[in-house]
C-alpha cells in the first residue's frame, strides 16, 4: 500500500479538528446553524493555514443531514459519505493555476444552473483564484453577482491583492492567519503520538519553528524527519540535519565572536563552516535567527519557553546577551537579513557573507549612540592602560574597580547565583597584573564554583573595561587550616588548636 503523506492523512474533516483560525470557524458555524449561507466566500492567507480544508468542511456542513451542535458535518449521514468521495458531483474543485482561461470559467457558468445531485447546495471551490485571467474574471462577474440559490462559490487565494475589486466587493472575506508555534508544536505532538513516534520536545519545537506558521509545511518537515530517523527517537540535532541548518554550537560561537568584535576568529570559523559544505544563504539565515534568539534572551523573562531551545544552548545565548546592548543586536540582525537580498543579485555569495561578518564585527561601522559610546570606552581604556601610569593627570585602573564593576553588573542582570559567589571574594585577594585580573581564593568549594563562571565574568568585565585580557582564579590553601588538617591526620579528628 502506498504511503500517505502526513498532511494528507491528517487533513481535518470537521471544524473541531482544524488547527487555529478560531475567528473563522466560529463565524462559519454560526452561519450554518442559522442557515444564513452567502453565495460567495473568499478565503485568503498564506499556504498551509487551512483555506482549502475549511472550504471542504463548510461545503459538507451546509449539505449535512444531521449537523453537530457546533455546526460541523456529522461525517456519517448519506450526504456526508457521498460528498466525501472525490468523484461526487456537488462539490466541484477548480485549480485556477492550470485552469484560468475564459473557457474554463464558461464551463462553470454553463453548469451552474443545474441543481445539486443530492444535497441542498452545489459548492464550487476555486483554488489559487488569483491566477484567473482578467478576461476570466469579467466572464465570471455576472454569475458571481446573481447565482442560482443552490450555488455557493468559495475562492481560495494566497495573493488577495491580485483579485479585482469588483470580485472582492461581492464576497464575504475571511483572512486566515499564520499559526502560532505553540499551536503547531501541539499538533505535531498529537500526530507523532498517533503514528507512534518517539521524540524530544526540542525537536518538535524546531519543526514548528521551521514551519513558519504553516501546518502543511510543518507536517512535510515532520515527514522528512521521520524518514531520516527511521525507528529511532527524533532528536533536535536530527531536525537540524534534515533542514540543512548549521550546527547551533557553531552559529552561537560565531555570533559570540561577532558581538565581541573578534573579526579574525569570526572569519576563520565562517570559512571552516562554509568549507564543510554549508550553504551561504543558510548560514546567513541561521545567524539572523541566532541574533533574534539573543534579543529575546536579553529582553524577555520567559525567553526560554518562547524559544524552546535545549537548556545548554539557551544558557550560552543568555550568557552572550548580558554583555551586549540591544542596539548592537539590532545592527547585527539588520546586516544578516540584508544578506538575503544581496544574494539575489550576485554570484559572489561567499564574499557577501564574509564581508557582512567583518562589517558586523567592526564597531567603527556602528554610528549609533551605543557604537559611539563603545569607542569612547575604548579611548578611556587606552588612557587608563597606556597613559595612566606615566601621566600626571591620568587614572590608573585597579583590580578593586574592575571587581566592583562586575558585581554591579551581575546585580543589574539579576544573576543572583553568580553575584552571591562573586561577593564572597575578599578585595585584598584581588590583583591586576599586565591587564590580567588575578583572584586568589582560600576556600576550595568557593574556588570550584567561581571557576565555572570565568568566561561570563570576563565577558561582563570587558563590556566596561575592554582592556582586561583575562580573569584567572588561583586556589591557595589557608596555611592555618592546612596545618590543622595535617595534625588531624596524625592525631585523629579529636585534635583541636587552643
Amino acid at each position: 500500500m502506498a504511503y500517505t503523506s502526513l498532511y494528507r492523512r491528517f487533513r481535518p474533516q470537521s471544524f473541531d479538528t482544524m488547527i487555529g483560525q478560531q475567528h473563522i470557524k466560529q463565524t462559519l458555524k454560526n452561519a450554518i446553524l442559522s442557515q444564513n449561507i452567502a453565495h460567495a466566500y473568499l478565503f485568503t492567507g498564506t499556504r498551509g493555514t487551512g483555506k482549502t480544508s475549511a472550504a471542504k468542511i463548510f461545503a459538507k456542513a451546509i449539505n449535512c443531514l444531521n449537523p453537530k451542535e457546533d455546526g460541523s458535518p456529522c461525517n456519517e449521514c448519506e450526504n456526508c459519505k457521498q460528498l466525501g468521495n472525490n468523484n461526487n458531483l456537488d462539490i466541484i474543485e477548480l485549480d485556477a493555476a492550470s485552469n484560468n482561461s475564459v473557457d474554463d470559467i464558461r464551463q462553470i457558468i454553463d453548469k451552474v444552473s443545474f441543481a445539486p445531485s443530492f444535497g441542498k447546495y452545489k459548492v464550487y471551490i476555486i483554488d489559487e483564484a488569483h491566477m484567473l485571467t482578467k478576461q476570466a474574471w469579467n466572464a465570471f462577474l455576472k454569475t458571481l453577482e446573481e447565482p442560482p440559490e443552490h450555488a455557493v462559490f468559495i475562492m481560495a487565494t494566497t495573493e488577495v491583492y491580485k483579485i479585482p475589486d469588483t470580485i472582492l466587493s461581492r464576497c464575504i472575506r475571511f483572512d486566515f492567519r499564520l499559526l502560532s508555534k505553540e499551536e503547531l508544536s501541539n499538533h505535531i505532538i498529537n500526530v507523532f503520538k498517533e503514528v507512534g513516534i518517539d521524540y524530544d520536545r526540542e525537536a518538535v519545537l524546531a519543526i514548528a519553528d521551521a514551519g513558519n506558521g504553516s501546518v502543511r509545511d510543518c507536517l512535510s518537515i515532520a515527514d522528512m524527519v521521520i524518514s531520516y530517523c527511521g525507528n529511532k527517537k527524533i532528536e533536535y540535532k536530527d531536525v537540524l540535519e534534515v533542514l540543512g541548518a548549521s550546527s547551533p554550537e557553531i552559529v552561537v560561537t560565531l555570533a559570540d565572536y561577532i558581538l565581541c568584535n573578534k573579526t579574525s576568529e569570526a572569519l576563520t570559523l565562517a570559512s571552516k563552516t562554509l568549507d564543510m559544505g554549508k550553504s551561504v544563504e543558510v548560514l546567513a539565515t541561521d545567524l539572523a535567527e541566532m541574533f533574534k534568539n539573543i534579543l529575546y534572551a536579553k529582553n524577555c523573562m520567559d525567553a526560554k519557553n518562547i524559544l524552546g531551545l535545549p537548556t545548554e544552548l539557551y544558557s550560552k545565548i543568555k550568557e552572550i546577551s548580558i554583555s551586549c546592548t540591544n542596539t548592537r543586536i539590532y545592527n547585527a540582525i539588520e546586516i544578516f537579513t540584508n544578506v538575503q537580498n544581496s544574494l539575489k543579485f550576485t554570484t559572489l555569495g561567499r564574499v557577501i557573507l564574509e564581508m557582512s561578518i567583518a562589517k558586523a564585527c567592526d564597531i567603527s561601522t556602528d554610528i549609533t549612540i551605543d557604537g559611539l559610546q563603545k569607542r569612547l570606552k575604548d579611548l578611556e581604556a587606552f588612557k587608563r592602560t597606556f597613559q595612566g601610569a606615566n601621566s600626571p593627570g591620568g587614572t590608573i585602573l585597579t583590580a578593586t574597580q574592575v571587581w566592583g564593576g562586575l558585581l554591579n553588573n551581575l546585580r543589574a542582570a539579576n544573576k543572583t547565583t553568580e553575584y552571591t559567589f562573586a561577593a564572597r571574594v575578599s578585595m585584598k585577594n584581588l590583583d591586576l597584573k599586565d591587564l590580567n585580573l588575578i583572584i586568589t581564593i582560600d576556600s576550595e568549594p568557593l574556588y570550584n564554583e567561581l571557576v565555572k563562571y570565568t568566561d561570563l565574568f570576563l565577558r561582563i568585565i570587558n563590556s566596561q573595561y575592554s582592556e582586561i585580557q583575562s580573569v584567572q582564579f588561583v586556589f591557595r590553601k589557608d596555611e592555618k587550616q592546612e596545618t590543622i588538617s595535617n595534625m588531624q591526620n596524625m592525631f585523629g579528628d579529636g585534635f583541636r588548636l587552643v
